[in-house]
């Protein structure tokens, strides 16, 4: 290892079933984030290999991996991430556009989203104008946009209150039994709890007296 580099991540081995809804907790600073960019394709590893929908990711363009994650990942970020200036629906509908979607079938499938979320009277306001709640359930909207395989959210209720994020824990579970795998980071030993699996991460690896889920 070169002088002054850091291991974010030593000997990490995870299969993320169809379906499945995973936690992975521990301590700031552990690679919790490291390991869900490199599980949605946004960081490649440099040593090992990473495997999506069966082939082989870890070494492919920027532009391959960009394709992959527009069109089979969906992200769920803490600050939300909306773009300030365009509304819920076109928040929404962006990344349809983006993967090349008709406009009357994105039109639609945005409808259908913000409905799903419990936002559709909401759908053309601006961010500035919702909940932290309401902005996050249309990022939840947003990272389904493209009908994904893979969900991956980090810390989804970390600028939350509680209530408003046990909204959002529910709205994961929704996601999760219809049909989409969800991978969350949290530091909330609540929202872990919903998950099936629960993997205790410290130091860059899985913890291996972690709680068998």
């Amino acid at each position: 290892m070169a002088a002054g580099s850091v291991t974010a991540l030593a000997n990490v081995s995870l299969r993320i079933n169809d379906d499945e809804y995973v936690a992975i907790v521990g301590p700031s600073g552990c690679g919790k984030s490291t390991l869900l960019h490199v599980l949605g394709c946004v960081d490649a590893p440099t040593a090992g290999a990473v495997f999506f929908e069966g082939r082989d990711v870890s070494w492919l363009a920027d532009a391959e991996r960009s394709r992959i994650r527009l069109r089979r990942i969906g992200f769920v970020f803490q600050r939300f991430f909306l773009l300030p200036m365009l509304t819920a629906s076109e928040n929404v509908e962006l990344p349809q556009a983006e993967a090349g979607i008709p406009k009357m079938v994105r039109r639609a499938r945005t409808a259908e989203l913000l409905e799903y979320v419990g936002l559709a009277q909401r759908a053309d306001h601006r961010p500035s104008q919702l909940s932290g709640g309401e902005m996050q359930r249309v990022a939840i909207a947003r990272a389904l946009a493209n009908g994904p395989r893979l969900l991956l959210a980090d810390e989804p209720t970390g600028e939350l209150d509680q209530a408003t994020g046990d909204q959002i824990v529910r709205l994961l579970d929704r996601v999760n039994a219809d049909g989409t795998a969800v991978v969350v980071v949290t530091h909330d030993p609540a929202v872990a709890a919903r998950a099936s699996r629960v993997l205790p991460m410290r130091d860059g690896r899985f913890e291996p007296d972690g709680p068998p889920r």
